[in-house]
């Protein structure tokens, strides 16, 4: 936009001096790239330099005052581990609605700060805002654009046809495959301690393979078999995820200027063609399912098999609300990368907090062993009635939430609390800082408590200080989903394993989007037998 008005008002300049005066037109004519570069100039520094410290409306909004020459508070965020920053925000402006704070080329971020902020973005006004271009570069490169970058009235459709496979008699019918999945993990997770027993296991990997093979049959109606086997799918997902220090770098880059289609760094080709080989093999699924469903397996895939591929694939078979391939193919990528990406970080999160916590673990362990016979696999209702289970799943998403940070940025002006936000400007939703504020939790907020859901602060009761899953009409559609499968798999380890602390020190990824251990965690694992044994 800058560019096209410097553009014009430079046409404009050498037009108005070819009527004064000819000579003036002659020097002004081979000059046009100065006039336009001093305008651009011009511009740059009044927007980076004048009006964000002398002339926004936003101004007034407390934050930070520590930040650095042009870049903000943007190299300190990347330095820092995931949400420590904004969480000093929070403390020292606990009562404020919304936090200002300056990132790249001094550019207004504003942070939500308080549950009435958070309900006014994600319910009152949520279609006042929107997914900005810089986040669809990062996670559309992984995740696609489909549902997650939906917006308004396209994303209300695409919602009510995609809900199908989420609703909670299909969720239900999975728990079995759950069961079994996380009984072959436990058997893996046995086989490595009778090889190396005394070693401690890295097992982040294995949670991320469990729940890919999970969302495969959900999403694709494919199993995947990454956990038994070699995948190609585990092995293209890794790649995407883990990324080196110099590939956060060149993330963190691609934030402000699209890079990635032709760097020619090892690590970013690398990644470009992890992506592609994700989309392909997506590709090759949702052409495998075409042919069957309009072919003569059709009533077999139909009856076997309710996952969102077959349903999305008979949509446009019957000619209603058709999707284009590409369309598929985004939806797909969401719901994969969301779908096993975030439950493997929250049970690592989990064994992570059980290894630290032993009191817990034994209470946990106490529970399952009393609920539910050893050799019965367990279901919906026994699962759902464990009552310090949910409580320590509800403490786990509240310590530990998926998403570092989820950013929106107003399509309009928009009043929030009293604000009038710009039309552009940013707004970052930081779960940690509704998670960990001592006016809505108490004075224990920092604290791993999972009884603290038996007696709840008031304030902690409003449904809109708790992010995990974000809140409103674009809450995660898959949460339901994802709860179940994650306590189908935490039940089977605690009955099987006892967790212990692991001989290297756990950090954390910086400069992700995602809350995660970096390498992987890990943690020595005992059997039970051989636990009680040795207590």
């Amino acid at each position: 936009m800058d560019i096209f008005s410097c553009a014009t008002l430079s046409v404009g300049v050498i037009y108005v001096s070819r009527l004064i005066c000819d000579c003036l037109s002659d020097r002004f004519s081979r000059s046009f790239l100065t006039v336009f570069t001093l305008q651009y100039l011009a511009i740059k520094v009044y927007r980076i330099f004048i009006v964000p410290h002398y002339l926004s409306g936003l101004r007034h909004i407390p934050g930070p005052d520590d930040g650095q020459f042009f870049i903000g508070q943007a190299y300190k965020l990347f330095q820092a581990l995931p949400a420590q920053r904004q969480l000093s925000w929070m403390r020292k402006f606990p009562d404020e609605h919304l936090i200002r704070y300056l990132s790249f080329a001094n550019k207004e971020i504003i942070m939500l700060n308080s549950p009435q902020a958070h309900k006014e973005v994600l319910q009152a006004k949520c279609y006042s805002f929107v997914k900005p271009s810089f986040h669809s570069r990062i996670v559309g490169d992984i995740a696609g654009r489909g549902l997650l970058f939906a917006e308004g009235d396209e994303h209300k459709t695409q919602r009510k046809l995609l809900i199908g496979p989420f609703t909670f008699g299909n969720i239900k019918n999975l728990l079995p495959y759950f069961n079994s999945k996380a009984t072959e993990l436990c058997g893996i997770i046995g086989e490595e301690l009778h090889h190396s027993p005394s070693e401690s296991i890295e097992v982040t990997s294995l949670l991320e393979k469990a729940t890919l093979d999970i969302v495969s049959l959900a999403v694709l109606g494919y199993k995947s078999n990454a956990l038994s086997s070699r995948s190609s799918f585990a092995e293209a997902y890794k790649k995407v995820f883990e990324l080196p220090l110099l590939g956060q770098i060149i993330a963190v880059i691609h934030q402000y200027v699209p890079v990635r289609s032709w760097l020619p760094l090892r690590v970013n080709r690398e990644f470009v063609a992890a992506s592609a080989q994700i989309r392909n093999l997506l590709r090759e699924q949702i052409r495998e399912r075409k042919i069957a469903v309009v072919g003569k397996e059709k009533s077999e895939v139909t009856q076997k098999s309710r996952d969102l591929l077959t349903l999305m694939v008979e949509e446009k078979a019957g000619g209603a609300a058709p999707w284009s391939e590409d369309e598929m193919l985004n939806h797909l990528l969401n719901f994969m990368a969301a779908g096993h990406e975030t439950t493997a970080g929250a049970l690592t999160w989990t064994l992570h907090t059980l290894s630290t916590h032993p009191e817990i673990q034994s209470r946990l362990s106490k529970e399952v062993e009393e609920s539910i016979p050893k050799a019965q696999a367990p279901t919906y209702e026994q699962i759902e009635s464990l009552h310090y289970l949910n409580n320590f799943t509800r403490e786990v998403l509240r310590v530990y939430p998926p998403a570092v940070y989820v950013p929106r940025e107003a399509a309009k002006d928009v009043n929030i609390c009293g604000v009038v936000i710009p039309k552009g400007t940013v707004i970052m939703i930081v779960p940690a800082v509704s998670h960990f504020n001592p006016r809505i939790w108490g004075a224990t907020a920092d604290d791993f408590d999972p009884d603290r859901w038996d007696n709840l602060p008031e304030a902690a009761a409003n449904p809109f200080t708790q992010q995990s899953f974000l809140s409103g009409p674009r809450v995660c559609i898959g949460k339901a989903f994802a709860l179940l499968e994650y306590k189908a798999i935490l039940i089977e380890l605690v009955r099987n394993f006892q967790f212990e602390v692991g001989s290297e020190k756990v950090q954390l990824t910086k400069g992700a989007i995602t809350l995660r251990p970096s390498g992987g965690l890990k943690i020595r694992i005992l059997r039970l037998q051989e636990s009680s044994a040795a207590n």
